[in-house]
């Protein structure tokens, strides 16, 4: 299936305008890992990147296994942000924000801020609590937190159910309030609510063969992207996890073909 992403990268480099294409030396790359993980969870994006010439930051952000939500999911767009200024500081005239899993989902959330983006890239987006799996595995966590957070209780810490890919989960000690911004079906990490909002950027949208999410996405959160959105999908033949090595090469060719 790896001529299938290539083919669909070359159909996306002869429909790009004819403009200059941006200069990587010129060009940052934010990159979001996935849940309970860490930056090495993008390195294959990150050196990928690094060696064709962008400029690169990943930062460890409120999910990682060293932090488990230790901050709302908006105060982790924050984060992005000063990823971005530093980026902007070592040089960088333009931002490109490309996340892993629970990354994606918030690239894609960060798109609807109004930061000016050069790009967005959704590896294996995932997380989402609007669906199914969510709404019934973690309904009782969400509800005990929005029942905390009515009594005036939202900073204090609860047990709640955490969900991860390949049917993982785990009890989590977390503050009730910042567990909702995660986990409830109207939370800022609903993709499918956060996806008519997406600003009118290049989105690139990695697709594992080997991932349930591909599919949640597809049905969840693509049909409800602004029309005409410029969506570009590469499909890679690879699970969840290996998303990120199977589709790097992809990834910065895409870069590389976008315009300056």
């Amino acid at each position: 299936m790896r001529w299938l992403a290539w083919m669909v990268v070359l159909v996306g480099l002869a429909l790009a305008s004819a403009a200059q294409a941006l200069e990587p030396a010129t060009t940052g790359v934010v990159l979001l890992h996935g849940k309970w993980g860490d930056p090495s969870g993008v390195r294959p994006l990150k050196e990928a990147a690094e060696a064709a010439g962008f400029l690169a930051d990943s930062p460890a952000l409120p999910w990682a296994g060293t932090r488990l939500y230790d901050r709302p999911f908006e105060a982790a767009m924050d984060e992005i942000a000063a990823a971005a200024n530093r980026l902007t500081a070592m040089g960088a005239k333009r931002i490109v924000v490309a996340g892993h899993s629970l990354g994606g989902n918030a690239a894609l959330y960060f798109t609807t801020l109004g930061h000016p983006l050069a790009a967005a890239v959704l590896v294996a987006p995932a997380h989402f609590p609007e669906g199914k799996m969510f709404l019934d595995k973690a309904a009782d966590s969400v509800a005990r937190a929005q029942e905390m957070v009515a009594a005036g209780e939202g900073g204090d810490v609860g047990s709640f159910l955490s969900l991860n890919s390949g049917n993982r989960s785990r009890l989590l000690q977390v503050k009730a309030a910042i567990y909702l911004s995660y986990y409830a079906p109207d939370a800022p990490a609903a993709m499918s609510l956060a996806a008519p909002k997406v600003r009118p950027v290049p989105l690139l949208w990695v697709a594992p063969s080997a991932d349930p999410s591909t599919q949640a996405f597809d049905q969840l959160v693509a049909p409800h992207l602004p029309p005409g959105t410029p969506l570009t999908r590469i499909d890679v033949t690879a699970d969840h996890m290996g998303a990120p090595e199977a589709g790097a090469d992809a990834v910065v060719e895409w870069l590389k073909g976008l315009p300056d």
